[in-house]
């Protein structure tokens, strides 16, 4: 079986995707070499951290666009999905199945929507559950969390060299022998097909699928919509995971509207100071002497 091929962003900054999720494990944005953003309006959007997994804070209607690090030195292949479906496919995400996006060293991927060609993509926007891609097209058990999976690329140790013997002159038995020589040395040249082994496949979750159908309507918060087109080119290459099967890291996030982010725990005033975080700051003489040297934010005796 040959490597499956995978999409590669045409410009400076290339990409692939691999298949999608299904990790019950606390997501973080960044693992090792590996980092993923939300952009909305072309800025990085802070990340919030709790309890060991990071969040974003969204707004229904706005368009978002994600972007993926690869801060190593080899290529990778990473795997996205959206409301646990793959944004290349729209299937169920699962990575040991879909392809990804190629991300070179020392670089980054953006990736702007639900991919429809090689030409355009569905912007990513911010929605309501019962409006998100995800439950007009299956179901919205999933929403909520954005996952990539990034897998190395199989690294191929380059042929030794070479060393032909000085020709001898010519005779017809000297070109038989050469002849059989040649056959032997193609057949050895032949390299063995890749036998990528399929993984245990999961369970199935129709069980789990129709509860979610049934409660869509009546779920608050954000999801994903499959919204208007936008130009996004890419082209398919061939890529040889360094292990098919398990990633080499696993990044996501999940995000929702305030409400929804406070209600899982997440501190949204960090960096605005509240009412009563003023009051207990007030300081009764606010002036500095400014002939010494003040201390910078944060220092303490």
């Amino acid at each position: 079986m040959t490597p499956k091929p995978l999409l590669i962003a045409a410009t400076l900054l290339t990409a692939t995707l691999v298949p999608a999720l299904g990790h019950a494990a606390a997501l973080r944005n960044r693992r090792g070499a590996y980092e993923l953003q939300v952009l909305v309006g072309g800025h990085v959007r802070h990340t919030y951290q709790s309890q060991g997994r990071s969040y974003i804070l969204g707004e229904l209607g706005a368009r978002y666009v994600l972007r993926v690090w690869n801060h190593s030195g080899r290529r990778v292949e990473a795997d996205v999905s959206v409301d646990g479906r793959d944004v290349l496919t729209g299937k169920p995400a699962d990575f040991q199945a879909q392809r990804g996006y190629l991300i070179s060293p020392w670089s980054y991927v953006d990736i702007d929507g639900w991919r429809i060609s090689t030409r355009q993509a569905a912007a990513f926007r911010f929605s309501t559950v019962p409006d998100s891609y995800a439950a007009r097209t299956g179901s919205a058990r999933e929403v909520g969390v954005i996952g990539v999976a990034v897998f190395p690329e199989r690294y191929v140790p380059p042929r030794p060299p070479v060393y032909v013997a000085p020709p001898r002159p010519p005779s017809y038995a000297s070109d038989k022998a050469a002849g059989r020589a040649a056959t032997g040395s193609a057949a050895r040249d032949e390299e063995p097909e890749d036998t990528r082994a399929e993984g245990p496949r999961p369970a199935s979750s129709a069980p789990r699928a129709v509860e979610a159908k049934r409660a869509t309507r009546q779920r608050e918060g954000l999801a994903t919509a499959f919204g208007e087109a936008v130009n996004s080119r890419v082209t398919e290459v061939p890529f040889a995971r360094a292990d098919p099967l398990h990633p080499a890291a696993v990044l996501g996030l999940h995000y929702d509207d305030a409400r929804g982010l406070v209600a899982m725990g997440v501190d949204l005033d960090w960096r605005r100071p509240t009412e009563a975080r003023l009051r207990q700051t007030a300081d009764p003489f606010p002036e500095v002497d400014p002939r010494y040297a003040q201390p910078p934010p944060g220092w303490s005796r």
